[in-house]
């Protein structure tokens, strides 16, 4: 109701203008937070994107080039040539990141600034500095946009588009996907995301929104110049974000209106306005550095918490573990369902990797059974996490092939390995510690789900089957660990979890790719004795209970020995035993690889 009503109370035609203009910048901001607050890539190219926009629209729709298409079919050309134009300088640079990427996207900036400077001879295409003006006008079957009501209309009713867009696809697997690259990208590739594609998704979704502003723009002001896409519009555009918190859309629209309205305030302070402008930015960013509307604790409902009693009295880890209603459901009762069979499905055949001369894994070969726990056992510096990472697709081996389910998995991408069935945890937790512990399920879902923007976007029933799916599959696996990661705690930030919790949400987020092997790197790493009895209960139960085939690093042996069907032990990359427990506990050769000197059953 506001914005129909504002353009008619505005004082006059000036600060009918700037309420215009806030619409634009509204969409800016929107779109700059899709590349630098979802996805966390510092793109310096987005102000060229809006001027490819504006200029796309003023050549053909103007008498620069003779071409006088309409407005409806203008804006969408402007929107997605601009998006083809970010698709292609994302493709080349998306080895690169932090600094690196900014250099490359800052120089694309100025490449573009100098082309429409210079592109007035020997054939006049942008005008040079005269730039483009004297535009059609606007006509919609007849009916002509020309007052400047009408622009206001036109542009806030475009700015209300990208922002219901922008929710919905935070909402999505898009908006946990790019969230995922932003906290930890190596976790999100090894979790089941497209890292690359999604970048290259966010460079498009954010140049696609960024055309779109500068066709309407380039409509409203009748004329584009290269001023207008300048460097410092571009750092107007960042402070917006900024000031209104990375990846948060109300803090972000809240920050493009007081941004584009606070300059006008100043203006009577004539030589001080930008010092006081800068002031005031740089009072806020010290006061909220999350953004203005960064974690407001009041908008948040409060859920009971099962962790306290009813004087609101915290309840310790050890009262929880003996409480029925924490405990993993039903675990502890059922019988075993599921044993080991003699059918391989992961096989790894004399593989090597070099590191610099230094081999960390020496021509290793392993067989791994379906539903086996296979530990893997070690002194530091072994080689196990390594051999983790040749697995899941991180390194491809220098020498040797590793076949899952009787296909050569070599060289996969590690998105494309918990495709097909292998998900992992990390020695060094590696959660998204600012997404909710759900949202940290979710996102292991990504690799299974294929609802593309446009479903995500107009809602289609692809989309809200795959959502409905996701969410009732992270709730499920949540809920094996009991209220330990259910209830409240889904809303909860994962980085607020204890230590133990951080241990069980990464199993939880493995468990929820649908993986066929889990990859658990030292799972009880960390624990105390209770917590350690628990998760070692518990990753028994995935196979008895579940039929998963779990291979396993460990450094407490008591967990080797309570879980593990075969046990592997590692040397300097090499495999120095293999058998039972008993077997390898007992082998001289690990005894020395420990301890340094032979000494008779120091594991039992």
């Amino acid at each position: 109701m506001m914005l129909i009503v504002a353009p008619h109370i505005m004082p006059n035609n000036y600060w009918l203008r700037i309420y215009t203009m806030s619409g634009l910048w509204v969409m800016l901001a929107l779109g700059l937070n899709v590349v630098a607050g979802f996805a966390g890539l510092l793109d310096l190219a987005y102000v060229a994107f809006f001027g490819i926009g504006g200029y796309t629209f003023a050549l053909l729709s103007s008498s620069q080039l003779n071409v006088h298409l309409p407005f409806i079919l203008v804006l969408p050309i402007a929107a997605v040539f601009t998006m083809l134009i970010g698709i292609t300088l994302g493709s080349t640079s998306m080895r690169l990141k932090g600094d690196y990427l900014a250099i490359v996207t800052l120089a694309f900036a100025q490449i573009f600034k100098l082309l429409l400077l210079n592109l007035d001879t020997p054939v006049n295409i942008t005008g040079g500095v005269n730039g483009i003006f004297g535009f059609d006008p606007i006509n919609f079957f007849g009916f002509r946009i020309i007052s400047s009501v009408a622009y206001a209309y036109l542009i806030w009713f475009f700015a209300v588009g990208v922002t219901l867009g922008s929710f919905r696809i935070k909402r999505s697997r898009f908006g946990r996907g790019w969230e995922a690259i932003r906290e930890d990208e190596l976790a999100a590739e090894a979790i089941g995301v497209n890292t690359t594609w999604m970048k290259l998704m966010a460079f498009a979704g954010g140049a696609f929104i960024a055309g779109a502003a500068g066709a309407l723009f380039a409509s409203f002001q009748d004329s584009v110049f290269p001023n207008n896409f300048d460097f410092p519009q571009l750092v107007i555009v960042y402070c917006m974000v900024i000031l209104g918190g990375l990846g948060n859309i109300p803090g972000v629209i809240l920050g493009a209106v007081l941004l584009s309205i606070l300059p006008e305030f100043l203006r009577e302070y004539g030589a001080y306005r930008m010092m006081s402008y800068g002031l005031i930015l740089i009072v806020l960013m010290a006061l909220r550095p999350q953004g203005i509307m960064g974690e407001v604790g009041f908008l948040i409902r409060k859920k009971i918490r099962p962790d306290k009693d009813q004087t609101g009295r915290l309840r310790t880890s050890t009262e929880l573990y003996y409480d029925e209603n924490a405990k993993p459901l039903g675990i502890s009762e059922s019988k075993s369902q599921y044993a080991k069979s003699s059918l391989a499905v992961l096989e790894l055949n004399h593989v090597t990797m070099d590191f610099g001369g230094i081999k960390a894994v020496d021509d290793l070969s392993l067989v791994l059974h379906e539903r086996e726990i296979l530990s893997v056992i070690g002194p530091n510096g072994a080689g196990k996490t390594t051999l983790f990472n040749l697995i899941s697709g991180i390194y491809p081996p220098n020498v040797g092939s590793i076949y899952f389910e009787g296909r050569e998995i070599t060289g996969l991408k590690p998105h494309q390995v918990v495709k097909a069935g292998i998900s992992r945890t990390f020695q060094n937790l590696r959660l998204f510690n600012k997404m909710s512990v759900l949202d940290n399920a979710k996102v292991g879902q990504f690799c299974r789900t294929s609802a593309g923007p446009l479903s995500i976007l107009f809602h289609l029933p692809l989309h809200t089957k795959e959502e409905n799916e996701t969410d009732r599959k992270a709730k499920e696996v949540l809920g094996l660990f009991g209220a330990r990661l259910t209830g409240y705690r889904f809303d909860q930030q994962a980085g607020f979890l204890s230590y133990a919790n951080r241990r069980r949400m990464e199993i939880a987020r493995a468990l929820s790719t649908d993986a066929k092997i889990l990859l658990l790197d030292e799972p009880s790493a960390g624990m105390n004795p209770q917590e350690t009895i628990e998760i070692t209960e518990f990753i028994k139960s995935l196979r008895d209970l579940f039929g998963y085939t779990i291979l396993l690093i460990e450094h407490k042996l008591n967990v080797v020995r309570t879980i593990s069907d075969r046990v592997i032990a590692l040397d300097y990359g090499i495999k120095i035993a293999e058998g039972s427990y008993e077997e390898v506990a007992n082998s001289e050769k690990v005894i020395e690889a420990y301890l340094g000197r032979k000494r008779q059953r120091v594991f039992s």
